[in-house]
């Protein structure tokens, strides 16, 4: 339930940010014949040049409980370029159940075109044991700036894109991650599963989430490029898992 509660949590702040100071956002997430099995609460604030993102995702239901309270917690923080893009220098995780935390920053040394990460874990308040290092690759992105900069990346979602792309929190050895419009004929099938949207995207991100095949996310978005309905497809006994965003708005 984790890994999907991260993806679909980080679609839903896929907007444009030219316009607002602060944008919250909240996201359900439901799963087969379950229902409701999680949410996650979004937080954009930029000012003075720079921006910070703060996601939180936690389970709900009997979720909760089969993930030992599991909560997620992501952050992005750098700055905004004057095209509008988001150029990330910090991004932090932590998750926390039972008990247990781990904590990872990853820093981008954009001289040395290095990602340098630091991971601790605690129990019960104590600290276990540390590491340090580098990645494998270099990204531009992190996974949550990379939702926010795909706008400018496709410039026109009605044309076709495809294109493999690279953030940190995406495939743990490369950082893939691939972009797609979905286009021409293709679009009424996933109007189907997504319902009407200004525009319609599959994102495919290289790990078996949640047990599904391959990682596909299809991603319906509105005029304003916010998310909103959000489709994981083939999870293993289950069939698809959906986000819906439920709450959003942006103020000064």
């Amino acid at each position: 339930m984790s890994k999907v509660m991260k993806w679909l949590a980080s679609l839903i702040i896929l907007v444009s940010i030219l316009q607002a100071e602060t944008i919250d956002a909240k996201y359900k997430i439901e799963y087969g014949i379950f229902g409701k099995m999680g949410e996650s609460e979004a937080r954009l604030v930029k000012k003075d040049g720079h921006y910070k993102i703060k996601m939180i995702a936690y389970a709900t239901g009997l979720a909760k409980v089969l993930s030992g309270g599991r909560v997620e917690v992501y952050e992005s923080e750098g700055t905004i370029m004057p095209d509008g893009t988001l150029r990330p220098d910090v991004f932090r995780k932590d998750i926390s159940r039972k008990g247990k935390k781990r904590i990872k920053i990853y820093t981008f040394n954009r001289k040395d075109k290095k990602i340098e990460y630091k991971e601790e874990r605690f129990r019960d308040g104590k600290l276990e044991s540390e590491s340090s290092g580098i990645l494998p690759y270099f990204a531009e992105n992190d996974i949550i700036s990379l939702y926010f900069n795909v706008k400018t990346i496709l410039k026109n979602c009605q044309k076709p894109f495809d294109k493999m792309l690279k953030a940190v929190g995406a495939q743990k050895n490369s950082g893939n991650v691939r972009v797609s419009t979905v286009v021409g004929d293709d679009i009424k099938k996933v109007k189907d599963l997504l319902g009407e949207a200004s525009c319609y995207l599959k994102v495919t991100v290289y790990q078996k989430l949640f047990g599904s095949k391959g990682g596909e996310l299809y991603l319906g978005l509105r005029p304003d490029f916010v998310v909103k309905k959000a489709v994981l497809k083939d999870v293993i006994m289950f069939g698809d898992i959906r986000g819906n965003l439920t709450q959003f708005s942006k103020h000064n």
